[in-house]
């Protein structure tokens, strides 16, 4: 199964990007709002933000 990420925003830049396999990874952005999430397994999850 391909894990479902859930993205919950704050307002300084901070995105928390949570996936329904466990795994929670917090973003800070300071350049282009861009995130990238690849799992060893056989899932890659790529999110991407716009603004805000």
């Amino acid at each position: 199964d391909v894990p479902v990420a859930v993205v919950s925003f704050t307002s300084i830049g901070v995105a928390v990007v949570s996936f329904s396999d466990g795994s929670v990874i917090v973003v800070s952005f300071s350049g282009v709002p861009v995130a990238v999430v690849s799992f060893t397994s056989i899932a890659v999850a790529v999110v991407s933000f716009s603004d805000g």
